[in-house]
């Protein structure tokens, strides 16, 4: 008997089509509307699967999360975003390009809470669920008054997680979901990397994609600020650099990263910069010498980078090409 054979007899015998052929099995992806990102994803978010990006404080984690809702937003797809921590900024979200409106927001309770509403939202088939963050979850037997002053809360969140995964990726069959977690540090580890993140080892496993933002330097301006008396000299960052790194990934080459700028006078991520680094790396641009950078499919070099910058910046159509050509070559 043929594999279709089997397959069609089990659907008979099921009473619906759940048994499919590993030929049919496409996955849809979803940019971020952030290049940098896209790039790691082979392409953007995949639907039917958990990513999670986790990493310190200010490095972007929810900036990511709100791009991507607009950008699937501007794409006329529903998002839902899961807000424990109570940080959403509807003044931030719209500036990121959010339609609030349309955004289906929840503040909830506990942690079972959050299952039990997402598990509703999966089963809607609706195109994103963020949730902001995972370490901010409240189990609800610590929430319980009689369980107050018991300090087992990282054991409760990890067994939440690990129950309520397996609901959610049962539930699962369209929804992307960006799950945002934070890094802590095992205190008294003497070797190895103390970095950990809360809620236990389900998600990483469950995760199709694991991303770590951290940071990787900066660059800093002089200002005259007033210190109540008299103007005095001071230093204030203007670009914070970015590591993204994939650290597991179910769909791809794991351990790729990148470096990108996020420019904090503009408020956005410097994305002509990384596709001439990205360009680079993929001989899509070239540098002659050390002054002289040009594109691999032109004869004309531009002299300073800077200069280069500006000409690619007054070139959309080589710029779309470039974005093109990179997302293509992602996750070769």
């Amino acid at each position: 008997m043929k594999a279709e054979e089997i397959a069609k007899s089990l659907n008979k015998l099921l009473g619906a089509d759940t048994v499919e052929m590993g030929s049919s099995i496409k996955i849809e992806r979803m940019p971020t509307g952030v290049l940098p990102i896209d790039y790691l994803l082979d392409g953007g978010l995949p639907r039917n699967r958990f990513t999670e990006i986790f990493g310190d404080y200010s490095t972007l984690k929810s900036y990511i999360a709100y791009k991507s809702i607009a950008s699937i937003q501007e794409q006329g797809g529903i998002c839902a975003l899961i807000d424990p921590e109570h940080s959403y900024d509807p003044e931030w979200a719209v500036n990121l390009g959010v339609d609030v409106d349309k955004l289906i927001y929840l503040t909830p309770q506990n942690g079972e809470e959050a299952v039990d509403v997402t598990e509703v939202l999966l089963r809607q088939k609706i195109d994103l669920i963020v949730w902001d963050s995972i370490a901010a979850l409240l189990p609800q037997s610590e929430e319980d008054k009689r369980e107050k002053g018991v300090n087992h809360q990282p054991a409760r969140l990890a067994a939440l997680m690990s129950k309520g995964l397996r609901k959610l990726t049962a539930a699962n069959s369209n929804t992307a979901v960006i799950m945002i977690n934070q890094t802590r540090i095992n205190v008294g580890q003497m070797f190895g990397n103390p970095e950990t993140v809360p809620g236990g080892k389900a998600l990483p496993f469950y995760a199709a994609y694991r991303i770590a933002l951290r940071k990787a330097g900066r660059e800093t301006e002089t200002v005259d600020i007033w210190d109540g008396e008299k103007n005095v000299k001071s230093t204030q960052i203007v670009i914070q650099k970015i590591r993204a790194k994939i650290e597991k990934s179910k769909m791809s080459k794991p351990y790729r990263e990148i470096f990108f700028d996020f420019d904090l006078k503009a408020s956005k991520i410097d994305e002509l910069g990384f596709i001439i680094s990205a360009g680079l790396e993929n001989d899509l641009v070239i540098r002659e010498g050390v002054k002289k950078w040009r594109l691999a499919d032109e004869e004309k070099a531009i002299v300073g980078y800077a200069n280069f910058k500006t000409h690619l910046s007054e070139s959309p159509d080589a710029i779309d090409k470039l974005k093109e050509e990179l997302l293509n070559l992602a996750g070769q």
